[in-house]
């Protein structure tokens, strides 16, 4: 049964009167069916089109169905947060102080929540996310009496200055730690900073030092490498510091193959001692002397290096000529996997560049492609239909995943092409209806929340509770808002 855009869009008082008597029919069958009515709550929960007054119903059950599932991210209007913040079961408060779309006003309240879990929750995710709650608040939550509060109102946006430097005198040294910072230690008056100097909790010391410490060059003679006691900082300047030709030469033939995996990847020394590593007896030296901007092609490919499996950082040479399209011509036609990778990722490429990777025989230069903004269509397609990472239908929301079209799809074999099928905005309600019937439960449950679906099978679906089907169907935001209430009815749900 067909049916207008009209019809599928029509007012929430409409229902289509062609098919309330099978409505009516089914309900009477399924009025008995506990789980199917928590399908409908969890779909009409989620469903982008359901108005205020029907979620602000759904906010009234206790317990809530399901809610783990769709809380902790469901987008809500001020109204509807309004009334989420309200409900009895505090589990529910603090699943909903997680999400990150909450309305500020609504994470105040719950900042100020009665259950302490649920008030942690909001209080951190305001840190976190940087929400600015009102500065009356912030300095409540700042001045109360739990220390694990006033430890995290030290970072909350807005929490105003003078508050914030009281806390350097906080009872609990977490607090204090917490107030001490690069920012506040020079506001601090001189008597705290001599106290906090010599505090007897490490963290509050540590949070001085922090504060305090000022980056000492690396060191770049043999001399200064020999003194420097600090793991991090030696293979710091391995790496990267302007190292002069003894140290070099010390770090290319260091028995410590991290330092020598350093000298491979420092820019500063000589093209000819890091070619010596290229037979170092580490994999990992070999690969670091391979991707150094000063090799050649041909010394690149008398290397005996290995490319681990996974991601790999993009060289910095390779960053640095992003903006420089002729080397990044000269790259992309590389044999290093890796500087093929890593061009991937430049901002802005050359059409014949994107036209040359496309076509890359590496998967991962293929896949890394479809990450930039000029990722063909085709290859995007491939890759949504090929690809097992969990990110797949991310693909699919690529600027250049041309969506009309895309109903050529709903005959193929490829079950992902069948459900890229319903994301052409000119499919027809035929092909829905046929999609709704398919083999595959993935692409049966897209038709199910298509706004295109005809509203008969649109209802029958509402009484299939089977792989999420109802769900599906109770979340399709052509689903008139008079039957979201009708079925918030059937499921006991007060008005």
């Amino acid at each position: 049964m067909a049916h207008t855009d009209d019809q599928l869009t029509r007012a929430p008082s409409a229902v289509p009167e062609a098919t309330d008597a099978a409505f009516a029919d089914a309900v009477r069958l399924l009025e008995a069916d506990a789980d199917l009515r928590t399908e409908w709550i969890a779909g009409i929960a989620t469903n982008d089109a359901a108005p205020d007054e029907v979620l602000r119903r759904v906010f009234t059950l206790d317990p809530l169905p399901d809610a783990r599932s769709w809380l902790a991210y469901r987008k809500l209007s001020p109204r509807v947060a309004g009334a989420a913040v309200a409900h009895p079961d505090p589990w529910v408060r603090q699943v909903l102080a997680e999400n990150p779309y909450l309305p500020p006003e609504a994470l105040a309240v719950l900042a100020e929540d009665t259950d302490p879990k649920v008030q942690r929750v909001a209080v951190v995710m305001a840190r976190e996310y940087g929400v600015e709650l009102p500065a009356e608040l912030t300095v409540r939550l700042a001045t109360g009496p739990q220390a694990r509060l006033r430890f995290f109102a030290a970072g909350l946006p807005g929490l105003p200055d003078e508050t914030l430097l009281s806390l350097a005198e906080d009872p609990d040294p977490r607090v204090r730690a917490a107030a001490i910072s690069s920012w506040s230690w020079p506001r601090l008056r001189p008597e705290v900073r001599a106290t906090a100097q010599s505090d007897p909790d490490p963290r509050v010391r540590k949070a001085v030092d922090r504060a305090t410490h000022v980056e000492a060059p690396l060191p770049t003679t043999v001399e200064e490498f020999l003194a420097e006691t600090d793991e991090h900082r030696r293979r710091d300047a391995a790496s990267g510091a302007p190292v002069d030709a003894a140290l070099a030469a010390l770090l290319a033939t260091h028995e410590d193959g991290s330092l020598r995996h350093g000298a491979a990847r420092n820019p500063h020394v000589p093209t000819a001692l890091a070619l010596r590593l290229a037979a170092d007896p580490e994999p990992f030296v070999r690969l670091a002397v391979s991707l150094r901007a000063d090799v050649t092609e041909e010394q690149r490919a008398a290397i005996a290096y290995t490319v681990p499996e996974g991601r790999h950082p993009v060289p910095t040479w390779v960053e640095e000529r992003f903006g420089d399209p002729d080397a990044l011509r000269e790259i992309a036609a590389s044999r290093h996997v890796l500087l093929r990778r890593g061009v991937t990722c430049a901002p802005e490429l050359p059409a014949d560049v994107v036209e040359l990777l496309a076509a890359d025989e590496d998967y991962f230069v293929r896949l890394m492609l479809c990450e930039n903004e000029h990722a063909p269509h085709e290859l995007l397609v491939e890759m949504y239909a090929d690809w097992n990472g969990l990110s797949w239908g991310m693909l699919a929301y690529r600027r250049n995943f041309a969506r009309p079209g895309l109903a050529r799809f709903a005959d193929d074999p490829n079950h992902r092409l069948r459900y890229a099928a319903l994301l052409d905005p000119e499919v027809g309600p035929d092909l829905v209806e046929r999609l709704s019937h398919d083999a595959e439960g993935l692409v049966r449950s897209r038709a199910a929340s298509h706004p295109g679906l005809p509203y008969g099978r649109l209802v029958e679906l509402l009484g299939v509770p089977a792989e999420g089907m109802a769900r599906a169907a109770a979340r399709n935001p052509a689903l008139p808002g008079a039957l979201m209430h009708r079925l918030l009815d059937v499921a006991g749900v007060p008005r």
